[in-house]
């Protein structure tokens, strides 16, 4: 593993500190500091349908930026044949057009652009929440229609906003089954689909709505009996997310602009919120993100669509997609929403309508960040830099951190980012910190050392698990039940005074936390553990497949515990009046039996006696999984009322009884049970090996900054986009369908010539290493895609384990120009491992392979003045805090090869690693 470094600044034709003047980098923070408050600098105009729509272009004159936006979309579009539009979403004013005859004149079936409408009618209709999920199956059939998913695979079920970001066919295609026509084509009217939008264009289409029969394709836009033109398309969208205002369409110049509003709609908060949540999804980490519009400087949402054109073989493209002022923590405010952009393409899809818009982002954010006067105010100047000012100011880091923060701002790249939702705030914290928090608000009762370790344990792994959870929203995790509880461990009462036993139990936590750090739980392929936690299991634990539908792995099928069974939660009664029941089931359309609720019965029981499926009678019925029933009456009638799904039920006159146990899904860590084991005198390890059979507690690779790891286990890139494979004689390369062919060519290339070098070097010293017969290289398509994938922070240049070897995104490597170097560093790191076994110490592994890659002269200004011990030098490698304090130790690392290196000769060293 090698850190991004030195060649950032150099790529960006800059000195280091004491080479170019203070001057120097004064210059790369105009440029950061610019981009940065571009959109900050956005101040609300006062007068109705004034324009322009940024203080910035209102300095140079907005004319001249929409010359310059109608350029940018002239030259995106190229020869496609398509249409682009540009509109400030305030006034309705069209900035520029490209091609307007497939702009107005002609309709197009909308595919998954309609998609966001259709949830507005759900939503409207009751039919689903934002919280609301389906487990996609990947394909969708019902009598002829049939449609399959193209997002990356599944084991947890899509939310809305999850749905709407990967365009989830499956989800929408189930939501249709539930539609009709009434509330969908009502909701697309008053948006106005199906009629000209009196645009001041001549031949305008009016496209058209679906009439008569219900079809589940209508509600995917795969239908020929719904049409859209893109200006009508774009004018819906910025109703949508301007706070509900239609606008007429109108090409004018900025000067005297006045707005026309067709009228106003209603667009529930709630509702705009989740809508807006998916939209950011799909840029982020959906289907526009292999466009990396989330690397602009600003608040940018969207929704593709590919759509079957009317010769039914042929795709077309859509993308719609805005701007707003402030990040995305702020939520994008409807008067906050600036610039609208829609491009349209035959022959194409949605991700290459993307594609097609960012260079009209660009140019927007280049033209406002430019004029924007706060700059001119701000000076754009930054405080003289220090003398380590190379590794303070990186493209990288600007890149990763301050697109969308103030430089003050950046945020530790191994921090967690946790919404806190009581408070509206989201904080980014340490690993370690977040545990303590989650502890603080899941175990505060828990008096057990060895059970609240257990605890911490269970915790940590799912934070490294579920890492990005909410990216969507620019954070990892809420502070729910969503996905882990989290508080501040105080413990502190009103007058700021800690109780003997309230103290203890803080202390008892912080020293859980402490004496497990870095540790998590895997599975017996080295993957990390799904891990889940409960209250209590009422005396058998749950199998995941019965509760939520998925593939049980080992662990999850459920386990007896006769510990759970002696605690408060081993037997429960609630009484429900049938009638309240009745109005509880009628909340949501999977158990909506009518008025009349007759009969509720357990028809299916998972081996540990929880209701797996249940059949409703009434007017209707119906037939339920049992945890979903639990669910449906939780949030309708109180979580308290049905502790868990395992339980009997029976009708006694007007009432229905239910008599249970446990209290939670019963999934994983059963809460009282490990209090009592603890107690007890089992150990944490015992009791997750019990909870958990078949995994195993270690230290956490992704938390250890090291490009190699004695464990081999695979860690597979996330499926982000279309991927090919290409082959040498050693070397299997599989990598985005997007880069060049020869590119990854000369990476085998170099890793072959790597290879010839590495055989010459270890035949002087008569060894011959077990190579494996083929090395897979991985090359992510993007950096979040990497950090993802292989669990390290954004600075890492590459990571192998085992026979694999994986890779930033070649562009990153070869702008700061170490990509050969990388390749020669990781490579060195394969042949160590195979030749010592797993036991070449980290600090002789990491040395030999700058030595080898020829990183050495590079890295002799990082050289720490004091000296490390060997052994303090493999203990902080193995946990490097930041791109500063890897460069040190690789320096370190070096400087004790390099003195081997002078006393033993390199055919020594190489013997000193197989240990002969």
């Amino acid at each position: 593993m090698k850190p991004l470094f030195l060649a950032a600044i150099r790529a960006l034709g800059l000195s280091p500190a004491g080479r170019g003047g203070p001057g120097t980098f004064r210059g790369l923070g105009a440029v950061v500091l610019c981009t940065a408050v571009m959109c900050a600098c956005s101040l609300r105009l006062k007068e109705e349908g004034a324009a322009p729509s940024h203080p910035a272009e209102a300095s140079a004159g907005g004319d001249t930026v929409d010359a310059i936006l109608q350029r940018a979309a002239s030259d995106a579009l190229g020869g496609r044949e398509g249409a682009v539009i540009v509109m400030d979403p305030q006034t309705g004013r069209l900035r520029a057009v490209v091609n307007p005859r497939l702009a107005f004149e002609q309709a197009f079936p909308p595919g998954s652009a309609i998609k966001p409408f259709t949830a507005l009618a759900a939503l409207r209709a009751g039919l689903i929440d934002r919280e609301s999920r389906v487990l996609c199956r990947e394909r969708y059939t019902r009598g002829d229609f049939e449609i399959a998913c193209s997002h990356p695979k599944s084991q947890a079920p899509f939310d809305l906003a999850r749905a709407l970001a990967y365009s989830c066919n499956y989800y929408f295609a189930h939501l249709g089954e539930r539609l009709s026509e009434g509330p969908f084509d009502a909701a697309l009217d008053s948006f106005g689909f199906g009629a000209r939008t009196g645009v001041n264009a001549r031949g305008e289409a009016a496209g058209s709505l679906p009439r008569g029969e219900w079809r589940v394709s209508d509600a995917l836009g795969e239908s020929h009996h719904l049409l859209v033109t893109p200006v009508q398309l774009l004018t819906a969208y910025a109703a949508l997310v301007n706070g509900g205002h239609l606008y007429r369409p109108r090409q004018a110049a900025p000067q005297g602009f006045i707005a026309q509003e067709v009228t106003r709609l209603r667009v529930a908060p709630s509702h705009r919120a989740a809508l807006i949540e998916g939209m950011r999804g799909a840029v982020k980490y959906g289907t526009a993100a292999s466009a990396e519009l989330y690397r602009l400087p600003f608040d940018l949402f969207g929704k593709t669509g590919t759509s079957t054109s009317s010769n039914g073989f042929r795709s077309q493209g859509w993308f719609i997609g805005f701007v707003a002022d402030g990040g995305p923590q702020e939520g994008a405010p409807p008067d906050r929403v600036r610039l609208a952009v829609i491009v349209f393409l035959k022959r194409g899809h949605g991700a290459q309508s993307a594609e097609v818009a960012r260079p009209v982002f660009e140019a927007y954010a280049r033209e406002c960040g430019m004029r924007s006067t706060q700059c001119v105010e701000l000076d754009c100047g930054m405080s003289e830099p220090n003398k380590d000012s190379e590794s303070q100011i990186s493209d990288s880091e600007w890149q990763m951190s301050a697109k969308a923060n103030p430089p003050s701002a950046i945020r530790h790249p191994q921090s967690i980012k946790v919404h806190l939702v009581r408070e509206g705030v989201t904080k980014a914290i340490s690993l370690e910190e977040y545990v303590r928090g989650v502890l603080a608000a899941e175990a505060s009762v828990e008096g057990e050392l060895e059970a609240l370790k257990a605890q911490a344990v269970t915790s940590r792994t799912f934070a490294m698990k579920n890492r990005g959870r909410h990216a969507g929203d620019g954070y990892d995790f809420c502070s729910t039940t969503h996905c882990q509880r989290f508080g501040l461990a105080q413990g502190a009462g009103g007058d700021g005074r800690v109780s003997g036993k309230v103290a203890g139990r803080r202390s008892s936590l912080l020293r859980a936390v402490a004496e497990t750090e870095g540790e998590v739980l895997r599975d017996e392929r080295g993957q990390l553990a799904d891990t889940y936690f409960h209250a209590a299991c009422g005396g058998m634990t749950a199998n995941i497949e019965a509760v939520w539908g998925v593939a049980a792995p080992a662990y999850l099928r459920g386990v007896r515990d006769d510990y759970c069974a002696t605690m408060p939660h081993r037997s429960w009664m609630q009484v429900i009046p049938a009638a309240r029941l009745a109005a509880a089931l009628r909340s949501d359309p999977r158990s909506d039996v009518g008025s009349r609720l007759d009969k509720v019965m357990v028809t299916k029981r998972d081996a540990s006696g929880r209701a797996e499926f249940i059949s409703l009678e009434g007017e209707r019925r119906r037939s339920v999984r049992g945890w979903d029933f639990k669910l449906i009456v939780g949030r309708a009638l109180g979580w308290q009322l049905l502790k868990s799904s395992r339980f009997e039920v029976a009708r006694h006159g007007t009432n229905f009884v239910f008599r249970g146990s446990g209290f939670g899904h019963g999934l994983g860590l059963c809460q009282e049970g490990a209090h009592v084991m603890a107690r007890r005198g089992a150990s944490y390890r015992q009791v997750l090996g019990h909870y958990f059979p078949g995994t195993q507690v270690e230290a956490e690779r992704g938390i250890v900054r090291s490009s190699w790891s004695r464990n081999s286990a695979e860690v597979l890139p996330l499926p982000s986009t279309r991927r090919l494979s290409l082959s040498s004689e050693h070397f299997r390369a599989s990598y985005p369908a997007q880069i060049e062919r020869g590119e990854v060519e000369a990476v085998l290339r170099g890793l072959e010539a790597v290879r010839e070098d590495l055989a010459r070097r270890l035949a002087a010293a008569s060894l011959r290493p077990a190579e494996p017969s083929v090395v897979e290289v991985i090359i992510h398509n993007r950096t979040p895609d990497f950090v993802a994938a292989t669990g390290q922070p954004w600075w890492v240049a590459a990571v192998t384990r085992g026979r694999r070897i994986e890779l930033q995104p070649l562009s990153t490597l070869r702008r700061r120009s170490v990509l050969t170097t990388t390749l020669r560093h990781e490579y060195t790191h394969l042949v160590i491992e195979a030749l010592g076994g797993g036991r070449t110490p980290r600090w002789l592994a990491e040395g030999l392979a700058v030595h080898v890659a020829g990183e050495g002269a590079m890295l002799a200004r990082f050289e720490p003045a004091a000296q490390l011990t060997r052994d303090e030098l493999e203990q902080r490698l193995a946990r490097p805090g930041s791109p500063q304090e890897m460069r040190a130790l690789y320096a370190a690392a070096y400087r004790e090869v390099r003195a081997l290196l002078r006393s033993e000769g390199e055919a020594g060293l190489w013997r000193r690693v197989a240990q002969r």
